[in-house]
This record gives structure tokens, C-alpha cells and sequence, in this order.
């Protein structure tokens, strides 16, 4: 995955995907989810981005049967409820296409973990053709004006830019004695339990804080 270059009318950024290029025989579930930790958390940094929100484009082309053993039932649950959640992301559409029929089955299931809206926003094709959105957007392999490779030595160079930021997150510390064992296994239902079973009554501020964003919503 890579974020295009250009924006679209409206100044989105547009993040694409090809998924079907991760080695299974390589590369582990803890290595994906790294890999849009970093295209996120880069892309959230400009602040442009936070307010214009993104657009999601990807191709199946290459996925089989073998990726459903990426993840476990439940280790997809609360990656697709939990990112939904807790990224401040405005996604404003997402398109798919090249799909294996063969996926249908988890695909439906992806759909069904997703809220409504999200669900509303999503568009599917046969082809990549027949996408509804920019095309000169995407890599020219896909209909677009650039070569991929040139996208992704630009997409490099915005990550090189952030680098620093990026790795000094890894220097925060987090006091895991706020929270409950289930919000640490990445439980669902931990998103609606106060920090320590806080009720916003303390003399520590930082609930306070915590209970104030507590209803932030990202449209």
C-alpha cells in the first residue's frame, strides 16, 4: 500500500492497495498491520489530511484462499471494529476492485463488521476500468498517467520526511494500569469502558481529558 502522489478535486489524498503482493511465506500478520500503521500515522501528521479525509482504492488481483489464514475470526473482528474506532480518519470512499469470486464468503463477512455508513461509502467492481473515480490518479498500470514505480520512490520520499516523528512514537509510554485486561487483548467492548473504571470523578485530570474525547466522532 502506498499513498498516490496527487490529490483528487476535492484534496483528498487517495491510499492504494495491492494486497495481493504480501508474501504470505515472508512476511507475518504483525508485518501488514505494521504497514498501514506507517501510512496512517503519516498521512494523519499533515493536518490537510485530517480535514479533507482520504480515499481508499485497491485491486485483489493475486488474493486466494491461503490469505484467509492471515488473520483469526476474532483477530478480524477487532482489527476492522477497533480501527474504525480509534483512527481519527475521515474515509470518504473506497473502491475495490478485481476481486476473487472465490473471497465472496469474506468478503461479506469484512462488510458485515463495518458500520452502516462505512458500508454506504464503500463501491465494488469487476474491473478496475469501471471505477467510478479519478483515474488519472492511479498508477499507470491501472489506468492512471504515472508509473507506479515513480509513485512509490515519491511515497518513500514522504515517508523518509517522517521518519524521525514516526520512530519517536515508539519513545511514548503507555500506564496499562488504566486499563482492563480486555482492553488490552483489543476486546470490542472495551471501547465504551471508562480508564480504570473511572466515572470522570477523580483527582488524576488525565480522566478528565480522556472523558472528554470519549465522544470525539470522525465522520
Amino acid at each position: 500500500m502506498f499513498a498516490l502522489p496527487e490529490r483528487d478535486r476535492e484534496g483528498r489524498r487517495v491510499i492504494f492497495y495491492r494486497p495481493g503482493v504480501f508474501d504470505l511465506r515472508e512476511y507475518t500478520n504483525a508485518d501488514m498491520l505494521k504497514i498501514h500503521g506507517i501510512c496512517y500515522e503519516t498521512l494523519m501528521a499533515d493536518e490537510e489530511n485530517q480535514i479533507r479525509g482520504y480515499i481508499h482504492a485497491g485491486v485483489g488481483t493475486g488474493i486466494g484462499l491461503p490469505y484467509l489464514t492471515l488473520f483469526t475470526i476474532k483477530e478480524a473482528v477487532r482489527i476492522a471494529k477497533n480501527g474504525e474506532k480509534i483512527l481519527p480518519m475521515r474515509h470518504r470512499e473506497m473502491y475495490g476492485c478485481n476481486i476473487n469470486p472465490a473471497m465472496k464468503v469474506a468478503v461479506d463477512f469484512g462488510m458485515s463488521l463495518i458500520s452502516q455508513k462505512l458500508r454506504e461509502r464503500i463501491r465494488l467492481y469487476t474491473d478496475i476500468k469501471d471505477i467510478e473515480m479519478e483515474k488519472r490518479l492511479l498508477p499507470k498500470e491501472y489506468g492512471g498517467e504515472m508509473p507506479m514505480a515513480e509513485m512509490i520512490r515519491l511515497w518513500k520520499l514522504e515517508l523518509e520526511a517522517y521518519r524521525s516523528r514516526l520512530l519517536a512514537d515508539d519513545e511514548m509510554s503507555v500506564n496499562l494500569s488504566m486499563y482492563s485486561d480486555a482492553a488490552k487483548e483489543g476486546s470490542v467492548g472495551a471501547l465504551k469502558e471508562p480508564l480504570n473504571g473511572c466515572t470522570g470523578a477523580s483527582d488524576n485530570t488525565t480522566y478528565g481529558l480522556a472523558g472528554s474525547f470519549r465522544k470525539l466522532e470522525v465522520d
